[in-house]
């Protein structure tokens, strides 16, 4: 086994970053941290705009290591935030030219410039290549790979020994642990030993009576594959038993006296964070009633005695309630083109339609023309906002200018890709209907027209108005 001694070696400060990205002036970006490994939700930590010469900077304040990632538009960058560099100069790479952007993030190479021998994301790129050429750098090296035998277990043996000379003497926790917990998921792999007994040793020597790392992604991603499906998959308790405390007892204590028999969640800081983390596996899953879930997840949001379980337990919360009917609906601020800020909280007192089009899409363009007949019969009604996500904003701009009998609200997303994971706009057109007190009422929403599957959005438009002619008094004498 890899033994590699942990240091506390940390040094507090402000870490400056200055990037350049030339192919984004005027695109807004950030640099963000997960709020944990399950929902992988972003936290912001700083947000700025890309200047005209396309430079722009972040000051972080952290006395320890962790990752973050640089984001614009759709592209992301990984940087290491190590507090011993004080400063980074880093190059976002060009990206394809695309009328609109993709809906899905894809992941930019970031280049670093003078960057320090020691810095982590030099040692980390190092480590990374040194176990890439290992696992696939040859056709022996393939072949041992898809194996997972006792001839795996030799060279992987040999490969941990090779490492000991060369990252021993960094002083640097977080590089230990990564290097430990990346080998640790390919010892997971290994067939050499029986299921159980490899679990077992894997569990006494990576997990048994050693911190939880929330921070370090290759511990978090090894946690997550050590126990995943973990309800499901549990040598010690019946899954059964599990179902039934959920399903009958909607209780987290009755929950976790029945695992505390696991030996592999023996210590209640991983049960809790198993507990957490399968109670959102299962959301989804018919057996388990959802509510008791979620009761559960707020139980433990109120009552652990671990900040960061508090904090987690919430994010699953959200990331399974998230546009379901009755939940609050995402906020957001975009600028109209009238250069007006429009808020969700700006819309609240009707229901509002939103739309997320593209400029480039037929069928965005043709439901824009039906959009615009619904909002001149509805309008006194529902509120109407349309959000364009075109890459560059000359065609949102253009579009506009060739539009002007359009009235309502048309907004410019502006690369800001929070609008877009917040809705799940996977494709346009996309189509969502708010609650004048800000809840979702349908997400996805019905179309402006019939898709042959279910009705058009002006259905719903009817009833709406319907109902609030049914609840305006009538006036005897006076004008209604």
């Amino acid at each position: 086994m890899l033994s590699l001694c942990l240091y506390c070696h940390k040094v507090s400060g402000q870490t400056v970053i200055h990037g350049f990205a030339p192919d984004h002036i005027n695109k807004v970006v950030t640099i963000n941290k997960y709020t944990d490994y399950f929902t992988r939700h972003y936290k912001n930590i700083e947000t700025t705009t890309v200047d005209s010469t396309g430079h722009f900077t972040f000051n972080i304040n952290s006395d320890k290591s962790f990752p973050a990632y640089i984001d614009i538009e759709n592209k992301y960058g990984l940087l290491y935030i190590d507090p011993e560099t004080d400063k980074y100069n880093i190059y976002f790479p060009l990206v394809d030219k695309k009328k609109h952007p993709d809906l899905i993030k894809s992941h930019a190479e970031l280049l670093f410039k003078n960057l320090p021998e020691n810095d982590l994301n030099n040692l980390i790129l190092d480590f990374n290549y040194r176990l890439d050429s290992f696992l696939y750098g040859d056709t022996s090296s393939l072949v041992r790979m898809a194996s997972h035998g006792q001839d795996f277990k030799d060279s992987l043996d040999k490969f941990k020994d090779s490492l000991l000379p060369l990252y021993l003497p960094i002083k640097n926790e977080y590089l230990h642990n990564y290097i430990r917990y990346s080998i640790a998921q390919i010892e997971l792999l290994s067939k050499h030993e029986e299921i159980s007994k490899l679990k077992l040793n894997t569990y006494k020597f990576f997990f048994h009576q050693m911190p939880v790392l929330y921070d370090n992604d290759a511990y978090m991603i090894f946690f997550n594959q050590f126990y995943k499906d973990y309800f499901k998959n549990s040598m010690f308790v019946d899954a059964e038993k599990i179902k039934f405390t959920i399903n009958n007892h909607n209780s987290l204590s009755k929950l976790n006296e029945l695992l505390s028999a696991d030996f592999f969640l023996k210590d209640k800081r991983i049960r809790e964070l198993v507990i957490i983390r399968s109670l959102g596996e299962e959301f989804y899953n018919y057996d388990y009633i959802p509510n008791n879930i979620i009761s559960i997840l707020l139980e433990i949001n109120k009552n652990s005695e671990f900040e960061e379980h508090k904090n987690i337990a919430l994010e699953i919360i959200e990331a399974t309630t998230n546009l379901q009917p009755g939940t609050i609906a995402p906020s957001f601020s975009l600028n109209n083109q009238d250069e007006k800020t429009v808020t969700l909280e700006s819309l609240n007192g009707k229901h509002t339609y939103i739309n997320f089009f593209s400029s480039s899409n037929p069928q965005c363009l043709l439901e824009m023309e039906v959009i615009d007949k619904l909002e001149k019969k509805y309008y006194r009604k529902v509120n109407f906002l349309s959000i364009c996500i075109d890459k560059d904003v000359q065609d949102y701009s253009y579009y506009i200018n060739n539009h002007k009998n359009f009235k309502w609200p048309i907004c410019y997303f502006n690369g800001n890709i929070n609008i877009i994971n917040d809705y799940k706009v996977l494709n346009t057109p996309k189509y969502i209907l708010i609650n004048p007190d800000g809840s979702i009422n349908q997400a996805p929403a019905y179309t402006p027209l019939p898709n042959g599957i279910s009705e058009s959005i002006e259905h719903t438009f009817f009833n709406i108005q319907k109902r609030n002619n049914k609840e305006r008094p009538f006036k005897i004498g006076g004008k209604n």
